[in-house]
């Protein structure tokens, strides 16, 4: 049994190695709970040469909270016990300032190789974690260089221009200081970049010596080697490209947007309208009208008034009217109709005239009725919702408005207060 179980479900791993996946993850939480639990519940409190039980202390000064339990009698509690971080002696401290010494001397480097040739920005630390000390800065030219070791000055001499920085290590209360004495040169330039900036020089020369003439004269060599001119490109092709492909991208989603806010507004009139269509059609059906007489009333009552705003129920109803004329069978006509209209009462209004021609079936005036009144409660729910998206509308008006009249209300007596 326990054989046919095994085999079951490496047949089950094979096939579905997602489960194996799920398996293995599962035994390695439950093996990671277990070797936890075990070293929390194994943990003991330390003990002294006394026997005493002890907290060990931080040694770089860190404060650690211990989260412990404790028994007193019969009573047991959880409590943290915070455990300030070791303080040096006098003697450690004077070791730890003059070891932070020797670590800035390093540490502030940055890309430089020593402080007697600084040519890239220092790195000025404001701590030396492992020492737990604090490292504030100073410098006694700040247009050459400043407090996070940024060099600022760029026409510096060759010679170097010579800078005093002092470091002042900080532990709590205690301070000592440190002078540390630079030499700030030139940042290195590459061949290409001193070639530029001599090429500058020689355009800004040429520039001065032809100040009356109406043209300047580019320099055509630098270091030797021949310099060609051109125009930079500005980059105004891509910038015009850029923009016309995105103003193309707006007006097809602005175009697509619009054409479904226009099949929604056709919609929101054509549920407006079945109402009334239904209604005029119950009213001639049960006045002993026929089918065909009615929808040709409707229809040609509507043509005679149109104007420029067309309603598409009864521009489906007119084209319907002409399919009849012209000698389409009348329930096609009908079914049609209510396939183009695309709402499922026109099709549900079509199909019950196409029926009733088709089986002359008695009763289409009582469903008339029923449907009228299906019609007019649609039509108020319609209303309704209408009514609510009309009032989400108007709400960014109005909290503009109370935006704007808190403004003319509480700005004009912040003012006027007198302190």
């Amino acid at each position: 049994m326990h054989r046919n179980i095994a085999g079951k479900l490496k047949d089950r791993f094979k096939k579905e190695p997602a489960y194996l996946r799920s398996a293995a993850v599962l035994a390695a939480t439950i093996l990671c709970f277990l070797g936890m639990c075990a070293w929390e519940w194994g943990r003991e409190v330390k003990t002294n040469e006394n026997g005493q039980q002890i907290l060990e202390r931080g040694e770089t000064g860190e404060d650690r909270v211990n989260a412990m339990k404790v028994r007193i009698g019969d009573a047991s509690e959880e409590i943290d016990v915070e455990v300030s971080g070791r303080t040096y002696t006098k003697e450690e401290l004077t070791h730890a300032f003059e070891q932070g010494t020797k670590e800035l001397e390093t540490e502030i480097l940055g890309g430089n190789r020593s402080l007697d040739e600084v040519r890239e920005d220092l790195d000025l630390v404001t701590e030396l974690p492992d020492l737990g000390l604090t490292v504030s800065w100073e410098t006694d030219n700040y247009d050459v260089i400043d407090t996070q070791g940024n060099i600022c000055a760029e026409d510096l001499p060759e010679e170097g221009t010579p800078v005093r920085l002092t470091a002042e290590l900080r532990y709590g209360e205690e301070k000592a200081y440190h002078e540390f004495y630079i030499a700030v040169y030139p940042r290195k330039r590459s061949p290409g970049e001193a070639r530029m900036e001599n090429l500058r020089e020689k355009v800004e020369q040429a520039d001065g010596a032809t100040a009356t003439e109406d043209y300047l004269i580019l320099p055509d060599t630098v270091g030797g080697r021949k310099v060609e001119w051109g125009y930079r490109t500005q980059g105004t092709a891509w910038a015009v490209l850029v923009l016309g492909t995105g103003a193309a991208c707006m007006l097809l989603v602005s175009s697509g947007q619009k054409k479904k806010e226009d099949e929604k507004k056709v919609i929101r009139q054509m549920q407006i309208d079945y109402p009334q269509i239904i209604n005029k059609f119950n009213l001639y059906i049960r006045s002993g009208m026929t089918v065909r007489r009615a929808w040709f009333l409707i229809a040609g009552d509507y043509e005679k008034k149109r104007g420029k705003n067309k309603r598409r129920a009864y521009e489906e109803m007119v084209s319907a009217m002409y399919q009849i004329r012209s000698g389409m069978p009348e329930s096609e006509c009908y079914e049609q109709f209510g396939e183009r209209c695309r709402i499922p009462v026109y099709r549900k209004f079509g199909a019950m005239l196409a029926q009733n021609l088709r089986k002359g079936s008695g009763g289409l005036a009582d469903m008339l009725e029923r449907e009228a009144k299906e019609a007019f409660e649609d039509r108020k729910k319609l209303a309704k919702k209408q009514g609510e998206e009309a009032g989400t509308k108007l709400m960014i008006p109005m909290f503009l408005m109370l935006i704007i009249v808190f403004a003319v209300v509480i700005f004009p007596a912040f003012f006027s207060i007198q302190i």
